[in-house]
């Protein structure tokens, strides 16, 4: 998920952190090995899916007014198809592999950026990827000024590009690395302008410079693959996100601990993931006088049939999701739900 709503569209951040977990289903256990064989494989899947968000930074039109700053967004529904994909080219006899799109074992953990990049084996058993993550399936949008009350807000792009370095089965084992870095920008940032231009207001024009959402991120993840019997896997992971935005008061230090289990049937495929997240910002805040303070607590499940009516490479899944943002300013705090339906096809 985002790594924080003030950055992004929280709903988009919900999607990525539930129903991008319904793209995962074909690999959703360990990294599969590269194909014995040179040439193209990925999935293709189409998901129907609702979606219930009462963020703030939801930028639906039903949420453009807000009439208060110590509440949540008016909660929005939506209906909405959700396609995704991966395509990739392998050379076997380098043990190379060429991708584009959404990497299933990526999404698992509330990844859902498409990725264009490559992958080597080595014959210990390490697998190396290094890709660049410049776009995401869905435009990422937010406010130009969050704090406006009273009065219709205006949306703007969020435009993002980055990197991220993988290490997985390190040396035959079960451990796996990674690093990422990431450079967001608000493209027409505003935020505290309606305020400051109220008569008797609360800010000072330097504190527009504290609201800056331009940011560069850098995120440290570990995680460790454990059998406890033969078709079931628990995984639990750790991850570090440093936030450095222009603003000071929108620069954080974040930890996450995730759980996740799995089961692998020979029709049936059942995936469970838990989240806990702290994110503790670096500065008081200029609007509400605190300094942040976020605890995230999140958890979906996953179950996937396979080869519905006799259809082999096909697959159906049903995610259902909950994402919980509590925080000690009421504006960023906000639950969302999601339930999905879908058919993938493996090739």
């Amino acid at each position: 998920m985002n790594e924080k709503p003030t950055k992004c569209n929280s709903i988009f951040l919900f999607i990525t952190f539930t129903v991008c977990c319904c793209f995962s289903a074909p690999l959703v256990q360990a990294q599969k090995p590269l194909p014995e064989d040179s040439g193209f494989s990925g999935y293709i899947e189409l998901l129907g899916a609702y979606i219930s968000s009462n963020s703030q930074f939801n930028t639906d039109n039903r949420n453009e007014r807000t009439d208060s700053l110590d509440k949540s967004g008016k909660r929005v529904d939506n209906v909405k198809p959700l396609p995704l994909g991966l395509i990739a080219y392998t050379f076997a006899e380098s043990r190379t592999q060429l991708f584009l799109g959404v990497l299933p074992e990526s999404v698992v953990q509330g990844q859902f950026q498409v990725e264009a990049g490559v992958r080597h084996d080595l014959l210990d058993g390490t697998s190396l990827r290094a890709s660049a993550i410049p776009i995401t399936p869905f435009g990422k949008e937010t406010w130009e000024d969050p704090f406006v009350v009273g009065q219709n807000r205006k949306e703007t792009d969020i435009t993002s590009y980055g990197f991220k370095l993988s290490a997985e089965n390190i040396r035959g084992s079960r451990i796996g690395l990674e690093y990422r870095w990431l450079q967001k920008r608000i493209d027409d940032e505003k935020s505290g302008q309606f305020l400051l231009s109220q008569p008797g207001s609360p800010l000072a024009p330097e504190d527009l410079d504290d609201l800056e959402r331009d940011s560069k991120s850098h995120r440290f993840s570990a995680e460790y693959s454990f059998e406890l019997m033969p078709r079931m896997n628990v995984k639990p992971l750790l991850r570090y996100t440093r936030e450095d935005a222009k603003g000071n008061a929108n620069s954080s230090h974040a930890l996450t601990t995730q759980l996740s289990f799995s089961y692998f049937g020979d029709k049936w495929q059942a995936f469970v993931n838990g989240i806990v997240k702290r994110e503790w910002y670096d500065d008081t805040h200029p609007v509400f006088d605190k300094t942040r303070r976020d605890f995230n607590l999140g958890m979906f499940a996953i179950i996937a049939y396979k080869d519905p009516f006799g259809l082999e490479g096909f697959r159906i899944d049903w995610v259902n999701g909950i994402f919980r943002s509590n925080s000690n300013i009421d504006f960023y705090e906000s639950t969302n739900y999601v339930t999905a339906l879908g058919i993938a096809y493996t090739f």
